[in-house]
């Protein structure tokens, strides 16, 4: 490079001292440019690795990561997560690489060009390797729950269950199998499957109470009663209830007694020990969608879908009462307030409660925030928390005495949630649907201590994501701010 030589001032003519000054650091400031200018040039291989040494002592790769983001932990999740870092390409940085080039350095070489190309692409792939790799990790460190449980590519969930004693979790099939798996936070593992309980799709699973047996029926309308260590059938009632109504509900009274409904009214009551039906009694023409056990379990409340409550005594085996029609089916209930209530779900979205003892007209109705989501089924948290699992794909959480919204404990895109449980510790909750062959976990141990007052003093409680949901809420966005 040339620099331009600056002439003499001619001796005739007046020349200030800040003239010369200027003309002095003009001199020095174009001599250090020349000098930065060979030094590049000399140098021009060894800027790439100056700015990565650079970048690294910023460690600006651990700070993308350094903020609190709250991530799902569901494998499609991360899997969309890796397949957006595969997708977006590195341009800027090899424009970047580029600029870094020196004035002085031409390619003159294509196919040096070529084989820089492809390693940066080598590289591009590492590097999305490592983005993969990173995510799953920080979603198996961070997570509070099991993950998402797949029961395999070719049966469905019909029905599931969890162990009253120990983690573990019971799937009836669409196949008729019964398979169990152990989990925890890290992974699931299968146990083991019964095979050929039944023929066809299992409807209604469940353990007792000292976790030994396991209760099923099918589509078959046959109920058996398996031991869960040998996985061997103790009792099997075939064609327990007449051809052309399913079995819909399944409620456990003691060690040796059941009782089951079907979709044409008739409610059935069982002697295990007898090996037969204790009595049956049918007082409506419609599902008897769920069964709950009453006082220290001497009666049975049945929900119907002609939008009943029917209260039978096992003493007398002879109905006591009926309800006041609800102006929807009753699709779910449970007891809660320490037995004093009797809740609810409806065809409507909304809760209904009874005062123990008395039966013959609903209280209270609280009306569900998705207008028309029916409530598919109800499961009681604490005394006054019960969570609904809807037909949109909401799992809600709602307080009762009093009345109100707490939020959405999870999601299930898409689908309903048919099928919901809560683990022998209260703090886990599973859900799948009747279309899927995965299962869902959410960690709603917050419950325990969960202030009422100052969370609807702080969130409008109808769309708010609480934490087991894995959502980001609205206001989120400006916590920092605070």
């Amino acid at each position: 490079m040339c620099l331009p030589e600056y002439q003499k001032p001619i001796d005739d003519l007046p020349v200030s001292d800040e003239e010369v000054d200027e003309v002095d650091n003009d001199e020095e400031q174009v001599d250090g440019d020349a000098d930065a200018e060979r030094s590049s040039s000399s140098n021009g291989s060894t800027s790439d690795s100056s700015i990565v040494s650079w970048i690294s002592e910023h460690d600006y790769a651990n700070d993308l990561f350094d903020g609190d983001v709250s991530m799902s932990d569901d494998s499609d999740d991360i899997d969309n997560m890796g397949d957006d870092t595969d997708g977006t390409s590195d341009d800027g940085d090899d424009d970047d690489d580029q600029n870094l080039v020196p004035n002085g350095c031409d390619d003159d070489d294509d196919s040096d060009s070529n084989d820089d190309d492809d390693d940066d692409e080598d590289e591009e792939e590492e590097e999305d390797d490592v983005v993969a790799a990173f995510l799953a990790a920080s979603s198996t460190r961070n997570r509070n729950h099991p993950p998402n449980l797949n029961v395999g590519s070719n049966v469905l969930v019909s029905a599931l269950s969890f162990h009253p004693c120990t983690n573990v979790i019971a799937f009836g099939l669409s196949n008729g199998d019964i398979s169990m798996y152990t989990y925890n936070n890290e992974r699931n593992e299968h146990l083991r499957t019964n095979d050929n309980v039944h023929l066809k799709k299992v409807m209604i699973l469940e353990f007792d109470e000292s976790g030994q047996s396991i209760y099923s029926a099918c589509k078959e309308n046959n109920v058996s009663v398996s031991d869960i260590e040998t996985g061997k059938m103790k009792v099997y009632f075939e064609k327990a209830h007449k051809d052309g109504g399913f079995i819909t509900s399944l409620c456990l009274l003691d060690e040796n007694s059941f009782a089951t409904g079907d979709e044409d009214g008739i409610v059935n009551v069982w002697d295990v020990r007898a090996h037969g039906c204790r009595f049956s009694l049918k007082k409506t023409d419609d599902s008897i969608n769920s069964i709950i056990a009453l006082d220290d379990k001497s009666r049975l409340a049945c929900a119907s879908s002609d939008g009943v409550l029917t209260v039978i005594d096992l003493a007398t085996k002879k109905m006591i009462l009926q309800s006041e029609p609800y102006k929807s089916v009753l699709t779910s209930c449970v007891t809660m307030k320490r037995k004093t209530k009797v809740v609810c779900g409806t065809g409507e979205g909304s809760l209904i409660t009874f005062n123990a003892g008395d039966y013959a007209v609903y209280n209270d109705e609280f009306p569900c925030v998705d207008k028309g989501a029916v409530v598919n089924k109800l499961v009681p948290v604490t005394e006054n928390i019960v969570l609904s699992a809807l037909d949109n794909g909401k799992i809600r959480a709602t307080n009762l005495f009093p009345n109100c919204h707490l939020g959405i404990v999870g999601h299930h895109q898409a689908t309903s949630v048919d099928m919901l449980d809560i683990s022998d510790n209260g703090r886990l909750i599973a859900s799948s649907s009747c279309f899927s062959n995965i299962v869902k976990f959410w960690n709603i141990e917050f419950f325990e201590d969960f202030d009422i007052k100052k969370h609807l003093k702080t969130v409008n409680a109808k769309d708010f994501n609480l934490p087991s949901s894995n959502a980001v809420n609205a206001t989120d966005f400006f916590s920092g701010l605070q």
